[in-house]
């Protein structure tokens, strides 16, 4: 493909995306919120309009897009609907799993689908023994005369009762330690997966993130790659794929503060004084610095990114990304709270709910806390398990 023939490619999807965004996302955002509805509709659409094969191979059916395109589609996204994009890049995150085993007839058949519209996925990774350590599993399975036996309760899984199929994680039947593990793919109605409750979140009500509890036989044709090969999964598709993922949906969010937040202060009047809000000083300067922080946490997801499709990264830029964006969309809240005053704090705004989603990325592992430990620790020659 030419330069000028990916650069209409891509502007022909984003047209596309932005038409599925003003027709459905933005308006189902706000009832989504309110009523903790799983974005059904939403999903449905990016499905019809190829989105959910964004980065599969043309010859699974995919639409076979850049990393740069994946970026940008999770930050429109999460500026209209931000619930709507955790499940998008949750499914994507699922799908960069998948790639590494295409070249299985089970799971050819799975991305196909997906390339069709017609399979939403998720991770099913983290548990109560690992917590945001997501990518060290205490689970393992076990070689039995019914299959591989596999028994465990994952948490916090994104779209519980709603994905077709569940990318699920555990230590090898060989394993000594949780970095020899497993990726397995295994559809939502096969025996023995149930989900375990229902997602009451503070932000982020649409996500359906729930316990799912697995006490299941699983054959060797679901196991995703080879066998103890996760732990390079993970570190080769799944890591880099989801620190674009949340740190994109943080900074739609934090854009979305800073679109609301300008409106907000341009069209704010006092009569009393004859003044405009926007004529205080310090308002310009907090929209200034919102403006700031936005971009420069937009700019070094963009350039994580290109040296991503460059084949340039290194671990330090995987795990700094998604610091900067947590981190950003965080102080733009509190400004973005500080600049619209009562009508930020009202539920009857889109701010109000811009400022909980914006928390949510500071508890979805790995946390930035641990992403700073482990930035620490490869700086420092530490030994990590990473």
């Amino acid at each position: 493909m030419s330069t000028i023939q990916e650069k209409n490619f891509t502007q022909d999807l984003l047209t596309k995306l932005d038409d599925i965004i003003v027709d459905f996302v933005a308006p189902n955002a706000a009832r989504i919120d309110r009523e903790r509805e799983f974005p059904r509709e939403n999903i449905t659409e990016l499905g019809r309009g190829g989105f959910l094969g964004l980065i599969i191979p043309q010859q699974l059916g995919g639409l076979e897009a850049p990393l740069s395109l994946y970026k940008e589609t999770v930050i429109r996204l999460a500026q209209a609907c931000a619930s709507t994009a955790l499940v998008y890049v949750q499914h994507m995150s699922a799908v960069s799993i998948l790639l590494y085993g295409k070249e299985n007839d089970y799971i050819k058949n799975i991305l196909s689908n997906i390339g069709k519209g017609q399979c939403l996925t998720t991770i099913a990774l983290s548990e109560a023994g690992s917590g945001c350590y997501f990518f060290l599993p205490v689970s393992q399975v076990k070689e039995t005369d019914k299959g591989l036996r596999l028994k465990t309760n994952k948490i916090m899984v994104t779209s519980a009762g709603e994905a077709d199929v569940y990318v699920i994680n555990s230590k090898a039947t060989f394993a000594k330690n949780s970095m020899q593990s497993n990726f397995f793919a295994v559809a939502s109605e096969y025996n023995g997966i149930e989900v375990g409750g229902k997602w009451e979140g503070m932000g982020l009500r649409g996500n359906q993130s729930a316990p799912l509890n697995i006490d299941t036989y699983l054959n060797k044709q679901m196991l995703i790659g080879e066998e103890g090969e996760g732990f390079k999964i993970t570190r080769e598709a799944l890591l880099p794929m989801g620190q674009i993922g949340i740190s994109a949906v943080n900074i739609g969010i934090a854009k979305a503060i800073y679109n609301e937040s300008v409106n907000y202060v341009k069209k704010r009047f006092y009569t009393h004084i004859n003044t405009n809000l926007s004529d205080f000083q310090s308002i310009q300067q907090m929209i200034g610095e919102i403006k700031v922080l936005c971009d420069q946490a937009e700019t070094a997801l963009n350039v994580f990114v290109q040296r991503m499709e460059n084949k340039e990264v290194d671990m330090v830029s995987t795990l700094e990304v998604k610091v900067m964006a947590c981190q950003t969309v965080l102080q733009v809240a509190e400004l973005g709270l500080k600049v619209c005053g009562g009508h930020a704090y009202s539920a009857n705004t889109p701010m109000e709910r811009y400022i909980r989603d914006s928390m949510a990325g500071t508890v979805m592992g790995p946390t930035p806390d641990v992403l700073k430990e482990l930035i620490g620790k490869i700086v420092l020659d530490v030994p990590t398990q990473l």
